[in-house]
């Protein structure tokens, strides 16, 4: 069974983590290349290394406070371009695709590369010493001082790649295939092709279990399951967990159940830990959350001040990959079994849910939109065409004919309600 563990993959999305690598990888190269230097002779005759040495202190000083002045200022200006696309993004497409920019490795490098450059350039240039300084012998880092340039080359580069990068990821289709490949992992990961053999399909729970309570209000984030599982089998308990991922839970709300019910508070604290709570939710397992950031573009496209049924469209086209992946696969399991026992137990998102998200959520907002009621029956065709369950062919077709009831219902123009219908015929048979 796949490891689903997302504590680490929160601390790598936040905007913060790469800058720091990167500010501590600088301060680790100018004190190792300051530190060559030292190490190298002061007069090296060679013509292949004389071009190090073609700057003097002060010289170096210059070139050093340049490089670094100029490239704090330039990362100041990086910084504020994201802010604006961030705010941007957030009042068009949605506040729950905030989260996505900043997780963007690309501007994350580009921020990172930049300030280690200032602070690579202000520890090297406080290891300059000329004969008029009180300290020790006169002293410059050639290597580090030139190397400081090759990052500085570099810089001017990010800086031209990060412009491009910036303009396209507000790009309605950079965010629409975004999102759609973070809905096909989340998909992949809980409706695989194939089930694990330790994983099964329970007839239902079981009644009664030892409650241990979630003891912080938030959502579910992330599930360590394998982690879980184990833990249940080593301690020869059966564990349910309550909550699904992507649910909101209060303190005293029930996380876990615990057969047998006595050991429920001795093994509270180490359950929990197994299960990460946060104020927000995150696409990383929660299947609801990733289909829901698709189906919001959608509903954000088809608004009146926005008033776009092309992105609409768009974006129905690109949710209907994660539907066809879920519905094509046998049903997930819901159940651990450890040698042959029932060790674990937790809720999944039914396929009947996964379905239903986007004719539920954008059907409302659809009906002026030809456009998008027909790319709401291919969704329909498409679903239907590929399912291996005969519920869900029928509960497609059900949201077709509550599309088309609806749609009457507006009093919508003969010749568009002509061509629905038509296009009904074509893709699902009448």
């Amino acid at each position: 069974m796949e490891k689903l563990s997302g504590s680490w993959t929160r601390v790598f999305d936040q905007f913060w983590f790469v800058p720091a690598v990167c500010v501590v990888a600088a301060v680790v190269l100018a004190q190792s290349v300051v530190a060559v230097d030292r190490w190298l002779p002061e007069n090296l005759d060679s013509p292949w290394i004389s071009w190090l040495y073609a700057v003097g202190i002060d010289g170096s000083r210059g070139m050093l406070s340049a490089i670094g002045g100029s490239m704090l200022a330039v990362a100041a200006t990086a910084f504020s371009i994201t802010i604006s696309v961030v705010a941007t993004a957030s009042s068009t497409y949605g506040p729950r695709l905030v989260r996505n920019f900043m997780a963007d490795r690309g501007n994350q490098v580009v921020l990172g590369v930049l300030v280690s450059t200032f602070i690579y350039s202000l520890l090297v240039l406080r290891t300059i010493r000329s004969a008029s300084d009180d300290l020790a012998q006169p002293f410059v880092p050639h290597l580090a001082v030139n190397l400081a340039v090759v990052l500085a080359v570099a810089d001017v580069a990010l800086v031209v790649y990060f412009i491009h990068h910036i303009a396209d990821s507000v790009q309605v289709d950079t965010l629409v295939h975004g999102v759609r490949r973070r809905l096909l992992a989340v998909i992949d990961r809980w409706h695989p092709e194939e089930r694990p053999e330790e994983l099964v399909r329970s007839a239902g729970g079981r009644r009664g279990g030892g409650q241990v309570s979630a003891g912080v209000v938030g959502y579910v984030i992330t599930v360590d399951l394998e982690r879980l599982g184990s833990f249940a089998a080593d301690q020869d308990v059966f564990v349910e967990l309550v909550p699904r991922v992507g649910d909101h839970v209060l303190s005293g709300e029930p996380l876990f159940r615990v057969w047998p019910e006595h050991r429920a508070e001795e093994l509270a604290d180490r359950l929990r830990r197994t299960v990460a709570l946060g104020d927000s939710r995150s696409a990383d397992q929660d299947v609801r959350f990733a289909e829901q950031q698709v189906v919001e573009l959608a509903v954000r496209a088809l608004s009146p001040s926005t008033n776009d049924p092309y992105t609409a469209v768009n974006a129905i086209e690109e949710v209907a990959a994660g539907i066809v992946a879920a519905v094509s696969r046998p049903l997930p399991g819901d159940t651990v079994v450890v040698d042959g026992v029932h060790r674990l137990r937790y809720g999944v998102v039914g396929l009947d849910e996964i379905v239903d998200m986007p004719f539920d959520q954008i059907r409302p907002h659809a009906t002026g939109h030809v456009s998008v009621l027909c790319a709401l029956v291919d969704l329909a065709a498409r679903i239907g065409s590929a399912t291996v369950h005969p519920a869900v062919e029928r509960q497609v077709r059900e949201h077709v004919e509550v599309l088309l009831e609806q749609f009457r219902d507006s009093a919508p123009n003969p010749r568009d309600l002509a061509r629905v219908e038509r296009h009904v015929t074509a893709r699902l048979g009448g």
